[in-house]
């Protein structure tokens, strides 16, 4: 049985989310204004839709978290979701071989990959537990 965490530990662990979102939120910022330059070059956009999507997706998690506001969970939890099972596909799939030009590459990718599946497992344990959905609930009953 899992222990329920009080409001000061649930406070410094969104913190810590917001923190963790804000620099996921950079990372795709630049991610997000290299294939926008790709796509005025007249690259195909599907092959950029990722990156297009993610700054603005990473920004809303950031102001929900920021704001503690009741939708943001869900959408932890499913961007968590994706994200895992984008990864894991990425490392199952022969692709991964044929663009990384050395074995040491591919390696650190799959640590990092690895890495980011954890962060992204924990998330959705931490914002499917209900605890967390309780301290929702109540947010979102004071807010109203």
């Amino acid at each position: 049985m899992r222990s329920a965490l009080n409001e000061a530990q649930l406070a410094i662990s969104f913190r810590i989310f917001l923190f963790c979102n804000i620099i996921l939120a950079v990372l795709f910022f630049f991610a997000f204004v290299e294939s926008i330059g790709a796509v005025i070059r007249g690259g195909d956009v599907r092959r950029h839709i990722e990156d297009l999507v993610s700054l603005p997706l990473y920004l809303l998690i950031a102001f929900g978290l920021k704001k503690q506001l009741s939708w943001v969970r869900p959408l932890i939890c499913w961007v968590s979701c994706f994200s895992i099972l984008r990864m894991l596909l990425v490392m199952v799939s022969e692709d991964l071989m044929k663009t990384a030009a050395n074995p040491v590459a591919i390696v650190f990718v799959y640590l990092f990959n690895g890495v980011f599946i954890l962060f992204y497992a924990y998330q959705l344990y931490f914002f499917s537990r209900s605890d967390v959905k309780a301290f929702f609930k109540r947010l979102s009953a004071a807010g109203s």
